[in-house]
């Protein structure tokens, strides 16, 4: 699983979640089977992760703003720690 980049979109129309911030991960070998994918922007888990119909291209959301600096980390639920990315969160203020 290679992360090529990741854009955080803040979500302005109001959902009826708690979810804030949009997150559009784009890679290769991102693959949705038995095993789900996690992903964690710092201490806060990607909600709602899910393949979109652009290859390469997954969805998810999150609950809160990031910090400046907090890294996407990816992998899947098999016991073994999520992968660094080496992308990070910046606020569009910085």
């Amino acid at each position: 699983m290679q992360v090529d980049s990741a854009d955080f979109e803040t979500i302005t129309t109001p959902l009826p979640t708690d979810w804030v911030m949009r997150v559009v991960i784009h890679g290769s070998g991102l693959v949705f089977g038995a095993t789900p994918m996690l992903a964690r922007v710092g201490p806060q888990a990607v909600q709602g992760l899910m393949p979109t119909l652009a290859e390469g291209v997954v969805l998810g959301f999150l609950t809160a703003v990031p910090e400046d600096g907090d890294e996407l980390r990816i992998g899947y639920a098999n016991g073994e720690d999520l992968a660094s990315t080496g992308i990070t969160y910046s606020s569009p203020d910085a």
